[in-house]
């Protein structure tokens, strides 16, 4: 029986990935002339920056200062994203998920602040009961730990939750928690190779709850 409903943050219920990738790509070419391309900027995406930083220093060398423009960086990504809508459909499957009762989580590799201070932006906070952050887990994913850690503090059990990812690395961690996952591509990562998915939708608003419903009661 579905009871609730996980979602990543970045990339799900706002577009900020592409906002971090063009900041790293425009400051790559910027200061160095080096094209960062979206498939070397996945290694990173649901997962956090060190291994996009081990690979632009394995391309450029160890001199590159890429930890102190990360820093410099973030006022940037903080006024472009504070400017960026909810995706399409999110508002919509938030409040028919909770007029059917199901429990909602935030499940992601970021720190609390980040998805705390959008949803109160977007006026979504009130909505979810549990938040599953960096500062919980030991491990990020591809990990498991955030997914086992988002269903605990639901009070569920994996396989009664579906997440909601749009990265590779968010769905292996939700393959390894046991927790079906429905997977919602953006720009950037519509090319990452998708595999033991639930489903995958275009947008949010694609999404059939009784449909869903009815694919965990015949699991059962």
């Amino acid at each position: 029986m579905l009871k609730a409903l996980v979602f990543d943050f970045d990339g799900v219920i706002v577009d900020t990935e592409a906002e971090w990738y063009y900041i790293y790509k425009e400051w790559l070419k910027k200061t160095y002339n080096y094209d960062l391309k979206v498939n070397d900027y996945l290694v990173c995406v649901g997962a956090n920056s060190q291994n996009l930083f081990r690979f632009i220093k394995k391309e450029l060398g160890d001199h590159v200062p890429i930890e102190e423009f990360e820093k410099e960086a973030t006022q940037e990504y903080i006024e472009r994203t504070n400017r960026l809508p909810a995706m399409e459909g999110v508002k919509e499957l938030i409040v028919r998920a909770k007029s059917k009762g199901l429990k909602l989580a935030i499940a992601t590799s970021a720190t609390q602040k980040k998805p705390v201070t959008q949803l109160k932006r977007l006026g979504l906070l009130d909505y979810f009961d549990a938040f599953s952050t960096a500062e919980l887990s030991e491990n990020i994913k591809p990990a498991p730990d955030i997914f086992l850690k988002a269903a605990e503090l639901l009070d569920c059990k994996p396989e009664e939750c579906l997440a909601i990812e749009d990265s590779l690395n968010g769905l292996i961690a939700a393959q390894r928690a046991s927790m079906p996952c429905l997977i919602v591509p953006n720009m950037i990562t519509k090319d990452s190779p998708f595999t033991g998915y639930y489903k995958m939708v275009n947008s949010l608003k694609d999404i059939d709850l009784s449909e869903i419903e009815s694919y965990f009661l015949k699991k059962e």
